[in-house]
């Protein structure tokens, strides 16, 4: 059994498949370990549209 720590750097991004580059944390793709920079990391919101009857005008 080894008591050693793993020192290894990991080779692969798993949040983009691609390999990493050696003695760093970022990915060919210039994303860092563990993110896609790629990938949005939010939706958009659907815009507030007030439905008014037909010819009313906004009370402010």
């Amino acid at each position: 059994m080894n008591n050693e720590p793993n020192t290894e750097a990991p080779d692969i991004n798993p949040a983009t498949g691609l390999p990493l580059i050696d003695d760093t944390y970022i990915d060919v793709g210039g994303s860092p370990y563990g993110e896609d920079i790629y990938q949005p990391t939010w939706s958009p919101q659907p815009t507030y549209e007030p439905n008014w009857p037909s010819g009313d005008v906004a009370p402010w």
